[in-house]
């Protein structure tokens, strides 16, 4: 397993002229034309609604000194995987040979990181890149939007195929990052590819026949996709006029998992502001308004009982993004990720559960920064407007719970595939339902003997904040596995002020039916 992955991305590296005419899901867009989607009157072309819009030299911002903009922006790309991580793009294209192991790379909106490897073949070179702290692009600017940044006309940009997203993948990397790391890594050199060395490619394993390899990332599409799959999940991603949330189904003949999960929103919509200066962030602020609400519908069965459970934490593979155009010449987006945990805990054969709550909230979500100091926007609520604990149904057969946590995380700036670098806030909505004796595999545990007749439901919402990026574990995990291939210092999973990211509690409480199961 361990080979395939390795050898899928050395296939990237050393084949670019097999994949650079960009065939898979099309054929390389044509220079010039158009996509049929529009932002501020004007059409994109199709080059740019795949790949992004270009950054532009502008008189009052100052790009760090390591920092590459590609000349041609969009229609210098030929393809790119569906990790976001690997960019083919036209190795006559100016600035293209200056790409080189430590360099930033910045040729669109979407294609931004720190070099850690470029490998060229015939007149495309293939660009690697790892995940970038805003001030390591940006020296001096000022951003701000002048209006609102309303979340409509969202474009879906899917990553379905990356390896993060399969089941076998996740399970050869994760032991590749449990032992400690020789020396600590600080989270500024973490992102530079010191170790990287010319010779690291030539030792790699050559890719054989019945190698996976990397794929490339479809063809984007407006609106919300219908549906795609993550690590042994059938998602249902939604978004965005009237939230975002998505629906998850499992069923393997023997766990059967459903949930939905939705941020209700009224016309969703962001204002921000952004500052550095020195390299070094002075103001950010990021508010995120029309929130209504939050809708939660959990249910589950096994067969199995205590003989096996899900544990699984994945993200939904697709990021829902609105360009929000040049802001002196650096183009920001406004995009929306999410990441989901599934838990089971069933104790009997033919046990399930299932269960379903709304809640009302509103006001704005957000953060302030000014020199040092933060302050926080809150949205007022939860109040009840069906509870989940009045819902919870299933058979009194020993204990049967579920917990699903969804964290749904809005972002500012410039990136792909949920390496988004720039203003991030980020709600986590986590839920637990259980009936029967041991509720205690939920809730914290409590004197006495709970009644097998016992019902509990618990929901929490945090808020987490940061100026920089964000990274689910599992991606990290399987990012730094591959980036061993090119003998790159591993990412950490967070940069930026603070880190990590702080995270606030705005709520938390634990029901019981009857109140006697809490004691």
């Amino acid at each position: 397993m361990r080979r395939w992955i390795a050898a899928g991305l050395v296939a990237v590296m050393v084949g670019v002229s097999g994949c650079s005419a960009g065939q898979t899901g099309g054929s390389d867009p044509a220079p010039g034309k158009t996509s049929g989607y529009t932002l501020a009157g004007t059409e994109l072309t199709e080059s740019e609604f795949r790949y992004g819009l270009a950054p532009r030299p502008h008189m009052d911002v100052t790009y760090q000194p390591d920092v590459v903009l590609v000349e041609g922006g969009a229609d210098a790309v030929r393809s790119v995987t569906a990790d976001g991580l690997t960019w083919t793009i036209d190795a006559k294209a100016k600035g293209a040979s200056e790409l080189t192991p430590g360099k930033v790379m910045f040729v669109t909106s979407r294609g931004v990181g720190r070099v850690v490897a470029a490998q060229r073949a015939g007149d495309a070179i293939a660009v690697t890149i790892a995940p970038v702290e805003f001030t390591e692009v940006i020296r001096d600017g000022t951003f701000a939007g002048e209006q609102p940044v309303e979340l409509d006309n969202v474009i879906s940009y899917s990553s379905e195929g990356a390896l993060w997203t399969d089941e076998a993948a996740v399970a050869a990397a994760a032991p590749a990052t449990a032992a400690p790391a020789a020396a600590p890594v600080s989270a500024g050199a973490a992102v530079r590819p010191a170790a990287f060395t010319e010779g690291a490619l030539g030792k790699a394993p050559a890719p054989g026949a019945g190698d996976k390899e990397r794929v490339e990332m479809p063809r984007p599409a407006t609106g919300a996709p219908k549906n795609t799959r993550s690590n042994g999940f059938t998602v249902v991603p939604k978004c965005c006029r009237g939230g975002v949330g998505a629906d998850l189904t499992y069923d393997d003949s023997e766990i059967r998992i459903f949930g939905s999960f939705m941020v209700l929103m009224d016309k969703p919509r962001a204002r921000f502001h952004l500052a550095v200066s020195g390299g070094r962030v002075t103001v950010a602020e990021l508010q995120v308004l029309g929130g209504s609400g939050l809708k939660i519908d959990i249910e589950g069965a096994s067969k199995v009982g205590t003989a096996r459970q899900i544990d699984r934490q994945f993200t939904v593979p697709v990021d829902f993004s609105v360009p929000v155009g040049l802001v002196l010449g650096v183009p920001f987006s406004f995009t929306v990720t999410q990441t989901v945990l599934v838990k089971t805990a069933f104790s009997a054969k033919d046990g399930n559960v299932k269960a379903a709550g709304e809640y009302a909230i509103n006001g704005a979500v957000g953060f302030g920064y000014r020199d040092g100091s933060w302050g926080l926007h809150k949205v007022q609520g939860p109040f009840i407007r069906s509870s989940l604990i009045d819902s919870i149904r299933g058979p009194s057969v020993g204990a049967n719970g579920i917990i699903l946590a969804f964290k749904t995380q809005f972002s500012i700036g410039f990136g792909a595939a949920g390496f988004s670098v720039g203003l991030n806030v980020a709600l986590t909505v986590s839920t637990g339902v259980a009936r029967g004796s041991a509720l205690d595999q939920f809730f914290p545990a409590a004197p006495g003997t709970r009644d097998i007749g016992c019902r509990g439901a618990s929901l929490t919402i945090d808020m987490s904040y940061n100026v920089g990026y964000t990274i689910p574990a599992i991606v990290e995990k399987v990012i730094n596995f591959f980036l061993r291939v090119f003998r790159a210092k591993p990412i950490q999973r967070t940069g930026g002020i603070p880190n990590p990211p702080k995270t606030e509690k705005l709520f938390g409480a634990t029901q019981y039916d009857p109140p006697s199961c809490a004691s």
